[in-house]
């Protein structure tokens, strides 16, 4: 009966002890809201950080191409023979399974993607062309000498 008494002072003891438990500071904390007035951005109608605006990189304007699709893909470019003179704006899309890149060289002008383009990446690259004669291919791996180039003429 002493065991039995003994076990159950040790029981109560046990159970009373707050030992090494973690307790919920944030139930110590004063309620809060979901907006107040002393922070703006808390109401979304009055924050401009939550979405911010960024000018576009490259003036627009009326005149301007529509945009010239580029695929990308294992050792191809597929895009348009010939262009006019003027400015150009790529969209250049990586539609293989492996990385890319996009290059444009010819008179005064060589351009280069500032980073390769992983599988379904896209990307835009404007470039002002003159008439001309134009090589286009992908810097990555050897695949420009693996068929990935082709002349490019713009009139």
């Amino acid at each position: 009966m002493r065991k039995v008494f003994l076990l159950f002072i040790a029981a109560v003891l046990l159970a009373a002890c707050p030992g090494d438990r973690r307790t919920d500071e944030s139930r110590n904390a004063p309620a809060q809201t979901s907006t107040t007035t002393r922070n703006p951005q808390a109401v979304p109608e009055n924050s401009t950080a939550m979405n911010p605006i960024t000018p576009p990189q490259t003036p627009l304007s009326s005149a301007t191409a529509p945009a010239i699709d580029v695929q990308l893909t294992e050792y191809e470019i597929r895009m348009p023979d010939a262009l006019t003179a003027g400015p150009q704006h790529f969209r250049i899309a990586n539609g293989g399974k492996q990385t890319h890149n996009f290059v444009i060289e010819g008179p005064a002008i060589s351009q280069k993607l500032a980073s390769d383009l992983s599988r379904g990446d896209t990307t835009e690259l404007t470039v002002n062309l003159p008439a001309g004669s134009y090589t286009v291919y992908c810097p990555v791996d050897g695949h420009r000498g693996k068929g990935m180039q082709r002349t490019l003429v713009v009139r």
